[in-house]
């Protein structure tokens, strides 16, 4: 068999990592645009419906720290290939499938394919890039991250108007497909050798829990946010869901632009700066949704959205910097599955605990009359109490990301101190040990 040599080109390992993270990012917003379409296809009830979506995340979130592990033993660029194959061929799979209970199983394992590629993509990212050339290349990642999740909604609500559901995940496959290419072609596979890490073992090094819950944070607030924001147009403002993505658009697009600006003011200050006054931006945006009323307009909400999407851009990527930088470089693959599952638990936690602050909000102001549902969301009768419901929340998020920013300041610009184990070394595809060049 012939062997497909690979040249270390940092550009095109670059591209080809945030490929592979998009795919993962469309698809994850995607199906909420297009999860009624496939409930009537596959007639699915709502419990059905729900794990769906769940069933993804929960796999998602079992095998990240298993494959950040595996990638660390087996290869990086070797995980990641696998992941991003059979990501791009479990969504096939589910493009023709039509009954629930299949679309269940298949959901559960792209959620293990998607494990098995994020973390790895990370893992290339630290591999090849160093000092202020890492900062600048967490910056597009996170990036290219972030556009993939806002465009998610937009895209798929086209796909879905104009061609179908099952259209929204037959994409992934040439994406995929181009994807292997790259990482095959102008990726070098990388490894860690020696003892083997733990997670416990990761945590314990000085900033990386820090990192880890500052990056929890900063989700916590974007995601708990965003949740709530499409309530309010979807349920109180009768918009669609492409409408809804399209006035969400300014924030989530900011974001975008500002990921690498933060990978850059990391670069130059490094991360505690960059994290203090991210998370400050996202505070201040956070309290100008105070104004949020049941007239406000995309115009008026502007400065507020612009500014949390600033500060969010910056801050998420300098905490993902203090994670991976304080890591040892032999736990790449483990610190890049410890800052996903922070971005998976932060995320969560913001929808669950803002939840609950803004039903206890609305609990307390809707009338006598309003029947559950309306007292839970707010609609109806209980329209009046949404949007009380919804400032509570925005203190409470505020809150929160206040304490994120005093943390903050207890980071270290310098990493860590490495441990004596031995260090990652580059290998060729059949995983021979090459020598640092």
């Amino acid at each position: 068999m012939t062997r497909i040599e690979s040249r270390s080109r940092p550009a095109w390992t670059l591209v080809t990592v945030s490929l592979g993270g998009m795919i993962v990012g469309l698809d994850g917003t995607a199906l909420t645009i297009a999860g009624p379409d496939i409930a009537q296809d596959a007639e699915a009830s709502l419990t059905e419906l729900q794990w769906i979506a769940n069933a993804y995340l929960v796999a998602l979130a079992v095998a990240l720290f298993p494959a950040g592990r595996l990638a660390d033993r087996a290869g990086r660029r070797r995980v990641f290939v696998v992941g991003v194959a059979g990501f791009g061929l479990v969504s096939v799979l589910i493009a023709v499938s039509a009954t629930a209970w299949l679309l269940i199983l298949l959901r559960a394992a792209q959620g293990v394919f998607g494990a098995l590629l994020q973390p790895a993509a990370l893992a290339l990212v630290r591999a090849t890039f160093t000092g202020k050339r890492l900062d600048l290349a967490l910056g597009i990642w996170g990036g290219a991250g972030a556009l993939s999740i806002a465009a998610g909604p937009v895209v798929a609500g086209l796909i879905v108007q104009h061609y179908g559901w099952p259209v929204v995940f037959l994409i992934n496959a040439p994406i995929a497909a181009a994807t292997v290419v790259l990482a095959l072609c102008t990726v070098r596979e990388s490894r860690a050798h020696g003892r083997p890490g733990r997670p416990m073992d990761l945590i314990r090094s000085p900033g990386v829990a820090l990192g880890s819950v500052l990056t929890g944070l900063s989700y916590f607030s974007l995601y708990g946010l965003l949740f709530f924001l499409t309530l309010y147009l979807q349920n109180l403002r009768g918009f669609d869901p492409v409408g809804a993505a399209g006035w969400l658009l300014p924030l989530t697009a900011v974001v975008v632009l500002s990921a690498p600006v933060g990978g850059a003011l990391t670069a130059r200050f490094g991360p505690r700066w960059p994290a203090v006054c991210g998370l400050s931006l996202v505070l201040g945006g956070m309290l100008g949704f105070l104004g949020l009323g049941p007239d406000s307009t995309q115009a008026g909400m502007l400065p507020a959205a612009l500014v949390l999407g600033a500060g969010t851009g910056v801050a998420l990527i300098a905490t993902t910097q203090i994670i991976i930088t304080n890591a040892p470089t032999s736990m790449s693959g483990l610190a890049s599955a410890l800052q996903q599952v922070a971005t998976q638990l932060g995320g969560v936690a913001g929808i669950l605990v803002l939840g609950l602050v803004m039903s206890w909000r609305v609990g307390g102001l809707v009338p006598p009359g309003a029947d559950e549902g309306e007292a839970a969301q707010g609609l109806g009768a209980g329209s009046a109490a949404f949007i009380p419901g919804f400032h509570a929340a925005v203190v409470t998020a505020a809150v929160v990301i206040a304490a994120g920013a005093a943390l903050a300041l207890r980071t270290s610009n310098r990493p860590s101190p490495q441990p004596a184990w031995p260090p990652d070394v580059p290998a060729n595809v059949d995983g021979e040990r090459r020598d640092q060049q």
